[in-house]
């Protein structure tokens, strides 16, 4: 354990000399297979209350999340200001972890096999002035709103059970103080790149760039004509 976080301290603290987004790094080599780890995910991570009398620690985690067989040697640098790492490693299933990664050689391993039944990612990062742990006591804090929210008992219970609220959680774990590793959450984008989609002030006045490219696109006739009232008057007049 103790040279997987070096190794993935070491990532993320590695700064590439050119600018390339992807660049390739060595793989991990421990003395004990990568699928031993459980893999840092919030669906592992969870521990199964119907468990907690286990003498086993590894029971108590659920048994249909996949393990980690390997890294990839591929990593995507990205272009924020901490050059955070995207890693990417290759899943098994739990029951067959052991056998595949025994029996996969050194070369082989670090590539997709037949075997594999998809791809984690993560986000390996290091913090010049923020801190990790707060991340992961908010993370923590929305598990607990989650089980409020999926409890049955108490006042407006049914109608929480209808609409089905829920606060989608990430795995944050921190290696040291200011590095950590983060779940990958598919399909979400930065604040940065939504604004600046969304609405461009140093694009021509009637550039469909400053008026929004997103959100001029309502499927709504209406919704879309109120909308570009309200945006013209407010370029207009500097206020509603």
């Amino acid at each position: 354990s103790k040279s997987l976080f070096k190794y993935l301290i070491d990532l993320a603290s590695y700064q590439p000399k050119n600018q390339n987004a992807r660049v390739t790094v060595r793989s991990w080599k421990g003395d004990v297979e990568l699928s031993e780890f459980v893999p840092p995910i919030q669906a592992a991570l969870s521990v199964s209350p119907s468990s907690l009398g286990n003498t086993s620690s590894r029971d108590a985690f659920p048994a249909f999340v996949p393990r980690m067989r390997s890294f990839s040697p591929q990593i995507h640098v990205m272009s924020s200001k901490a050059r955070p790492k995207k890693l990417t490693a290759f899943a098994v299933p739990s029951g067959q972890a052991q056998h595949s990664s025994s029996s996969s050689s050194d070369t082989g391993s670090q590539k997709c096999q037949s075997g594999d039944i998809g791809e984690m990612h993560f986000l390996v990062k290091k913090e010049a002035k923020g801190d990790l742990r707060k991340d992961a006591r908010v993370q923590d804090l929305n598990n607990v709103i989650n089980r409020l929210l999926a409890g049955r008992g108490g006042p407006g219970s049914s109608t929480r059970q209808k609409r089905k609220l829920q606060l989608r959680t990430f795995s944050v774990v921190c290696l040291s103080e200011d590095c950590g590793i983060l779940e990958w959450v598919p399909n979400t984008d930065s604040l940065r790149n939504l604004v600046s989609e969304s609405y461009n002030p140093q694009a021509a006045p009637h550039s469909i760039r400053r008026r929004g490219k997103r959100i001029s696109n309502f499927s709504d006739e209406n919704l879309r004509n109120t909308f570009h009232k309200c945006q013209n008057m407010y370029i207009k007049n500097g206020h509603l």
